[in-house]
């Protein structure tokens, strides 16, 4: 089992699925009876993962009154807020404080996986990475965002290429890649462009099932998938 720290990333307003999101945060939208959350917690107690850093903005007291201190899915949550919602990077950036020196997972709020994880983090090298992304492929017709070298994991964008795989909102991070970052608003794809111009970020294909709920479309489809509860 691994000690590794994981970071939840649950802040945002969910624009796509408004006008649901206007009372419920993104990550308490149930899918098949659960909050999407709380998949995630399942699975990360399983891996064996069980400190877990959740940020919060939008409808933050409803989500922090409904996961509390994650004991119910055999987790230990903390908590980062932020008075104002400050992105993907942003976030994680402001919570660098909670996660240690060493290498940590960040996932969306938004997915839903069942994906053994432990290859994927077993292949994050330090030395070389200052990221691995995990990458699936693209849920739409429309497209990968990067093309990934099956050998060496090395990355290049290439947006609506057909042959692309996408990022799966699951990430290895070290720490000291994201500490010269200030926390205000920014995405995470500043963060990939830079690593990807050092020659320091990687993609590593995931295996299993993976899913978003990030549209009422796609919502819709998440509610008939089977695999979506197996093993929790």
């Amino acid at each position: 089992m691994t000690a590794m720290h994981a970071m939840i990333l649950a802040a945002g307003r969910g624009e796509r699925l408004r006008p649901l999101t206007d009372h419920t945060p993104k990550p308490l939208v149930a899918v098949q009876g659960r909050p999407v959350i709380v998949y995630t917690l399942l699975r990360l107690a399983r891996l064996g993962i069980t400190h877990i850093v959740i940020n919060a903005c939008h409808l933050a007291d409803k989500l922090v009154d409904h996961v509390g201190d994650g004991s119910r899915w055999g987790v230990q949550v903390t908590w980062s807020r932020e008075e104002r919602c400050l992105d993907t990077g942003g976030g994680v950036v402001n919570a660098l404080h909670h996660m240690g020196d060493a290498p940590f997972l960040v996932i969306n709020g938004d997915i839903l996986w069942n994906v053994d994880l432990q290859p994927f983090l077993s292949a994050f090298a330090p030395a070389q990475m200052d990221g691995l992304l995990g990458m699936v492929a693209p849920p739409t017709e429309s497209g990968g965002d990067f093309l990934c070298e099956a050998q060496t994991g090395r990355l290049w964008r290439a947006k609506g290429d057909p042959n692309g795989m996408t990022y799966a909102g699951i990430l290895v991070v070290a720490p000291r890649a994201l500490a010269h970052y200030s926390p205000v608003p920014f995405s995470l794809n500043h963060f990939f462009d830079a690593a990807l111009q050092t020659g320091r970020l990687r993609g590593f294909p995931l295996q299993g099932q993976w899913a978003d709920m990030g549209t009422p479309e796609r919502l819709a489809k998440a509610a008939q998938m089977g695999w979506i509860v197996e093993g929790l």
